[in-house]
């Protein structure tokens, strides 16, 4: 047998009852999977509910036979499209049958690609003239079924010499010079080291404490992007904050006004000039057309994520269009739950799935259009708190969980509050320090981000970023070379009989 409808309606039947469930199949089942020699009808229906799932619309038997009835489609005689398509939704099957079902399927599709490869060798065997070499025939062979296989193995892709197109690629990008590859972001130090930290199809990765500001650092820099390229944000909570608790933050750190009195309400009775700041913003925000969506995935498997990602992408933004997927934070899921894996394999498929749907599946004209930033605890090593800075972790090792985060990232940046030494050593450098451990791609300055910073004393020090961090704001102070000089410029002031402004006003010069 090299086909079995029973499988295809079994699997129709539960994509209609589990919808959620065709982010786990789609990566290898298509309509190609379904047998035709007889009759399109279950090819036909998948192609619908294909469509309608990847621009996430609701999906049920009446509105998928309507669809299908618009195509005007001639079926059998004897198949009545829309009592079908109702037969299958009543199909006994679980949601935890619906990856077994479709690799079922899918053994049968394997099966009519060798079947076919085979009959098409056969064919042109036949067809060898006797003159030919033995070498010839076995290469005719080959290419033909490999031909045939490589569209099952690999899909529509094939490696490819990337020197042929290296030229073209690069000129093409000369002639089309842009300012940065990826949403340039509000911090120009930041940037100048680092490059965009929201490439399409990339993640990046803030590691911090709890308390620590991760969830602010985060929707205060995407919220700014968003601002400034009038792109929205889709913001994933793993059941941390509150719809309301991100509103207060954020409107916290739009106007400056503590969050105490915005979450109380008693914004109102600290005077006119409050008010008047308050509403401002809500004018500023309305002006700015900031769009930042929550929606609150606690407790959601990590497939069941990815299709809501997918449905708000192409119901919401609309296909072709770019958007900022903001999640915080990366933790075991709920597909922890029942199965034997430990959290690191958990989270490492979690982190494996979403790089995958925003680099290979939500694309514009083949490239990815998504850039993605999230959040990760660090354990224990990454306290600060009554420690000195020489006694406190400052690299991947505090990443919890999965070095498999590490490894799916295009940055990583450990996000910490100051030590008390620190902050009475560097004077006016803020509060808070942003140190990466991974980069992917670095911007301009790639020698600033990469060469050690000799400090004052004579000693060495890794380059990092100095921000200031309060009212759920973050304001970027300046790296470390620019911490060297403002030390070393106090130093001599104070040699020449002190002054009133030793640390000057730093730019991204």
């Amino acid at each position: 047998m090299i086909h079995s409808l029973d499988l295809e309606m079994h699997l129709l039947g539960a994509l209609i009852k589990y919808p959620e469930k065709y982010a786990e199949i789609q990566s290898f089942i298509d309509e190609s999977d379904f047998y035709a020699d007889d009759n399109q009808t279950n090819r036909t229906i998948f192609c619908a509910l294909k469509q309608c799932l990847d621009q996430g619309d609701n999906v049920d038997h009446v509105v998928l036979a309507q669809r299908i009835q618009s195509f005007n489609i001639s079926f059998p005689q004897d198949i009545n499209i829309t009592d079908y398509i109702y037969s299958l939704s009543l199909r006994a099957i679980s949601a935890s049958q619906v990856l077994q079902v479709a690799k079922e399927l899918k053994k049968f599709s394997i099966r009519r690609s060798i079947y076919e490869a085979a009959q098409d060798v056969a064919r042109k065997v036949k067809k060898i003239p006797s003159s030919a070499e033995f070498s010839e025939i076995i290469q005719l062979a080959d290419e033909t079924f490999n031909n045939q296989m490589n569209l099952f193995d690999n899909g529509p892709e094939k490696p490819v010499n990337i020197y042929d197109e290296l030229e073209e690629f690069i000129e093409e990008r000369g002639n089309n010079p842009v300012e940065e590859f990826g949403l340039s972001g509000p911090h120009p130090r930041l940037q100048e080291l680092y490059g965009s930290l929201l490439r399409p199809g990339n993640i990046t990765v803030v590691v911090a404490r709890s308390g620590v500001g991760k969830t602010r650092f985060c929707l205060d820099f995407c919220s700014k992007v968003s601002a400034m390229h009038d792109i929205p944000i889709l913001h994933f909570d793993n059941g941390e904050m509150s719809k309301e608790e991100i509103i207060t933050r954020q409107a916290s750190a739009h106007t400056g006004v503590p969050h105490h009195y915005l979450e109380t309400g008693q914004w109102r009775q600290m005077g006119e000039e409050t008010v008047d700041k308050v509403r401002k913003t809500f004018t500023d925000i309305r002006d700015k057309k900031i769009k930042l969506y929550y929606f609150n995935v606690g407790g959601y498997t990590v497939d069941k994520m990815i299709a809501a990602l997918r449905r708000f992408y192409y119901s919401t933004v609309g296909r072709g269009n770019p958007m900022i997927f903001s999640f915080d934070y990366i933790k075991t899921a709920a597909d922890s739950q029942g199965h034997n894996k430990s959290e690191w394999q958990i989270v490492g498929e979690m982190v494996d799935k979403f790089k995958r749907t925003i680099q290979k599946e939500i694309l514009k004209d083949g490239e990815p259009i998504i850039p993605m930033i999230t959040s990760v605890q660090s354990n224990r090593s990454g306290v600060v708190n009554n420690r000195r800075a020489d006694n406190v972790v400052d690299d991947e090792s505090i990443v919890s969980l999965s070095d498999r985060i590490t490894q799916f990232c295009s940055h990583m940046f450990i996000l910490r509050k100051k030590t008390l030494d620190e902050i009475d050593e560097e004077p006016n450098f803020g509060t808070h320090k942003l140190i990466n451990v991974k980069a992917r791609h670095l911007g301009r300055s790639y020698r600033r981000a990469t060469e050690p910073v000799r400090m004052p004393d004579d000693s060495l020090k890794s380059n990092l970023i100095h921000l200031n961090m309060n009212a759920f704001n973050a304001e970027e102070i300046g790296d470390q070379q620019d911490l060297a000089g403002a030390l070393q410029a106090d130093g001599e002031i104070e040699q020449n009989g002190g002054g009133d402004d030793p640390v000057p006003h730093f730019g991204a010069n």
